[in-house]
C-alpha cells in the first residue's frame, strides 16, 4: 500500500483518480508510434507505455508541489516584483521538502532505466524479425524469378508453409518489382545518369 500512495512503484499503473480513458488513449498512441509485432514485443511495449505514463506522473507531482507552495506559508515572503515572489516561494518549497524531490528523483532515474531498457529490448526484437522477414522474403523472390525464367509456375513453394514467414504471391511480386526498381536505379547511379551508357548497360531479368 506504500507504493500506491503514488503509484510509482508497485503494480498499480493507473491510480484510483486518474482517468483510465485517457490511460488508454496514451497507450493507443504509443503502441502505433511503438509498432510491436509479435507478444514479446508488445511486452515491451507495454512496459514502456506504463513506464511513460509514472514518468509524466512524476513531473505532475513537482510541478503540484511547487504550485501548493503560493497557498502554504512558503508563499509568505515580502516582495513586490511577482516572477520574484514566485522563484523565492519555489526555493523556498524546495528547501523545506528537499527530501521529497530527492525522492522524485530517484524514482524518475529508476523509471527512466525501465524505459531505456524497454525501448533498446523491443527495437533489438523488432531489428531481428524485419531482417529475419527479409531475408525470407528474398529467398521467395529468388524462387520466384529462377521458376519465372524457367517458365514455371510462380506461385509460393510448399515449403514456406513451414517457415516463420508467409508472403502471399502479390507479396512476393510487389517485392520483386522492387528490387528490379531497385537495381534499376544502381545501375543508372553506376553509368553517372548518363542516358547513352544507361542504355548500353546489359539489361537484366525483367520482373
Amino acid at each position: 500500500m506504500n507504493a500506491l500512495r503514488h503509484g510509482l512503484t508497485g503494480r498499480t499503473v493507473v491510480m484510483p483518480n486518474e482517468d483510465m480513458a485517457a490511460y488508454h488513449a496514451f497507450c493507443k498512441e504509443l503502441f502505433e508510434s511503438l509498432a510491436p509485432a509479435t507478444p514479446v514485443e508488445n511486452q515491451f511495449a507495454q512496459t514502456f507505455c506504463d513506464t511513460q505514463w509514472r514518468l509524466n506522473r512524476i513531473r505532475s507531482i513537482e510541478d503540484s508541489m511547487f504550485a501548493l507552495g503560493h497557498f502554504e506559508a512558503a508563499s509568505n515572503i515580502d516582495v513586490n516584483h511577482p516572477e520574484a515572489h514566485a522563484a523565492l516561494t519555489a526555493a523556498r518549497v524546495f528547501r523545506d521538502d528537499s527530501k521529497s524531490f530527492v525522492n522524485l528523483s530517484l524514482y524518475e532515474q529508476r523509471l527512466q532505466r525501465i524505459l531505456t531498457n524497454s525501448l533498446q529490448q523491443l527495437q533489438t526484437l523488432q531489428t531481428e524479425r524485419r531482417a529475419s522477414r527479409q531475408a525470407a522474403l528474398d529467398a521467395a523472390v529468388a524462387l520466384r524469378n529462377s521458376r519465372k525464367m524457367k517458365g514455371q509456375s510462380s506461385e509460393p513453394e510448399p515449403e514456406q508453409q513451414g517457415s516463420q514467414f508467409v508472403f502471399s504471391t502479390a507479396d512476393i511480386d510487389l517485392e520483386a518489382r522492387r528490387q528490379l526498381r531497385l537495381a534499376d536505379a544502381q545501375t543508372a547511379k553506376s553509368c553517372a545518369y548518363d542516358l547513352d551508357r544507361y542504355r548500353n548497360f546489359p539489361s537484366g531479368l525483367a520482373a
